[in-house]
């Protein structure tokens, strides 16, 4: 049973990782998502600066340490700005740095980001929100290599893997002329679009055994199992806060209740949202947690399998389990292994 959740845990991680890749170009059904490493492995040894598109709370920092972690800078720094937290003047000083006595405060030379980053990965978030002077100076490092610090004379070479990100339309904002085109297409040589929670309803099951399992262990608790009807909300509701939101959710219900989490902790804007309709079985069945993990279980093995013509170990892989895991979990459900 341990060695169940266990895996379980580590299923959700990669979730929570891999949630991002489901709409890139070539991963489109479930298996393909599980499969999404590969993706990773395509885009990790390259230097190409990738763009990151997605709403809030999908996972967009995420998916940028995947991305250096699977590249061969993981040995080298990651580091991330958000760009919409600082003003011009202090988002120029903070990315590459100053030398002592460029303003009134600076008493000693500074490295910025780009040099600590140096034969790594910086990530910028909220790149949309740079200014155009701010644009001009990104736009600048990436065609030369280097950086000048604040105050400074000389250029300094950095070797950096740009990893950028924003909630908004960057395709747009260049039509509007709020975003230069020569920088869109300089930071978009790779793209990858982060699906909202909503569009993965399959995975919100999952993750919420995920972060009640570990909410409980940080509270010392028994485990939390949720009562008849709750997940059904839980995968009904839109989620517009994303995975972020649905993790904020689960401390909450935590906090609020005993070893059963009933439908009256939820927030209000769950227990009143008008439900999606969800695949089920008859109305009067009563389904809880365990059987909807165990439903995409089966599904998700059988579609591995297909995918790899019954090739147990290349299935196991995409699963993220191993082939003993993937075997014992066939003889459970009584999956055919021959198809």
């Amino acid at each position: 049973l341990r060695v169940e959740r266990v895996a379980r845990a580590e299923r959700a991680t990669q979730l929570l990782q891999l949630h991002a890749l489901a709409a890139y170009d070539l991963l489109e059904s479930p298996v393909q998502r599980l499969h999404a490493l590969t993706g990773l492995e395509k885009v990790g040894p390259t230097t190409a600066p990738i763009l990151v598109n997605g709403e809030s709370g999908t996972g967009k920092e995420l998916i940028a340490e995947a991305v250096h972690k699977n590249s061969d800078r993981a040995d080298h720094p990651f580091i991330s700005e958000n760009c919409a937290a600082l003003t011009e003047t202090l988002l120029e000083s903070e990315l590459f740095g100053y030398v002592k006595g460029a303003f009134t405060g600076a008493e000693r030379d500074r490295k910025g980001l780009f040099e600590q980053a140096h034969g790594g990965t910086l990530f910028l978030d909220e790149v949309g929100d740079m200014s155009q002077g701010m644009q001009r100076k990104l736009l600048r490092v990436l065609q030369e290599g280097e950086v000048r610090p604040v105050g400074g004379v000389e250029p300094v070479n950095v070797d950096v893997r740009i990893v950028s990100a924003s909630n908004r339309d960057l395709r747009e904002m260049v039509g509007q002329g709020e975003f230069r085109e020569d920088l869109y297409y300089r930071l978009r040589v790779l793209q990858i679009r982060m699906p909202p929670l909503r569009e993965r309803r399959e995975d919100v099951a999952l993750l919420v055994s995920h972060f009640l399992d570990r909410e409980a262990r940080r509270q010392g608790g028994k485990p939390i199992r949720l009562a008849p009807g709750v997940v059904d909300q839980l995968m009904a509701y839109d989620w517009p806060g994303n995975v972020r939101e649905l993790e904020n959710e689960c401390m909450r219900m935590v906090a609020l209740s005993g070893e059963v989490v009933e439908s009256e902790v939820l927030s209000d804007q769950i227990r009143t949202h008008v439900p999606v309709p969800i695949p089920a079985g008859p109305p009067d069945e009563v389904r809880d947690l365990n059987a909807l993990i165990e439903q995409i279980e089966v599904a998700e093995i059988e579609k591995a399998l297909a995918l790899f013509d019954y090739n147990k170990t290349k299935a196991a892989e995409a699963l993220c389990i191993s082939r003993f895991a993937l075997q014992r979990k066939m003889e459970k459900y009584g999956i055919d292994a021959q198809g």
